[in-house]
């Protein structure tokens, strides 16, 4: 597995919309392991990894991504949180539908 500096050079190379791309798809990706009741370790190292990927993208950074940043690390450090798991599904869905409008993708 990649270190951390390297997941981050390597995401870096994508423009701005594809890394935004990517993080949409993560999330929707959270949404569904979250839904089928995936082992709680690796959905915390989904979480992480969907904070992670908001930081790297500083250069599109906007209070939206900051605020959802938050959330999200909030999620982790709950986690597990049985009573919410389909509220945070449905939220991490809405995130990512949010994202992917933000990348401009859809437009072209």
């Amino acid at each position: 597995m990649r270190t951390l500096p390297e997941q981050r050079e390597r995401y870096l190379r994508d423009t701005p919309a594809v890394r935004l791309g990517n993080l949409a798809s993560e999330l929707l990706r959270l949404s569904a392991w979250i839904e089928m009741r995936g082992h709680d370790g690796d959905v915390v190292g989904l979480i992480r990894r969907i904070a992670w990927l908001i930081e790297w993208n500083a250069d599109a950074a906007s209070a939206e991504l900051a605020d959802m940043q938050r959330e999200i690390c909030r999620w982790r450090r709950a986690w597990p949180m049985d009573t919410e798991r389909l509220t945070v599904a449905s939220r991490a869905r809405l995130m990512s539908s949010r994202v992917i409008q933000l990348s401009g993708l859809l437009d072209a």
